[in-house]
């Protein structure tokens, strides 16, 4: 009887030893790749905090754009003004096209 019982220790710590050497061998896989995720998080977080730069940037170009534009068209009506004071005859110079602004000006 002892026998027996020594023999079912022997298998048991034998089974318990290979268990263990699962489950460590499984944690340290799950051990990598929880570190690939957690680079993989920091990343994206940095490429976020690029993209959220770049569109500050781009918001604000378009901003300094809209502004800009606003005091040319404002330039451009104050000139309109000036000229006809002086009786000039202007004919819509702020309201030109792109394409009649590329056309050679005849002097």
């Amino acid at each position: 009887m002892t026998g027996l019982l020594l023999t079912l220790v022997i298998v048991l710590v034998v089974a318990c030893l290979a268990v263990r050497d699962q489950t460590i061998f499984k944690l340290s896989k799950m051990r990598t790749d929880f570190l690939g995720l957690r680079t993989e998080v920091q990343r994206m977080d940095e490429m976020r905090v690029e993209a959220e730069q770049i569109s500050r940037w781009v918001s604000e170009a378009l901003s300094r754009t809209a502004s800009r534009q606003r005091k040319a068209e404002q330039y451009c009506h104050e000139l309109e003004d000036m000229l006809a004071e002086m009786g000039i005859e202007v004919d819509g110079i702020s309201d030109r096209s792109d394409a009649s602004q590329d056309a050679p000006v005849e002097t």
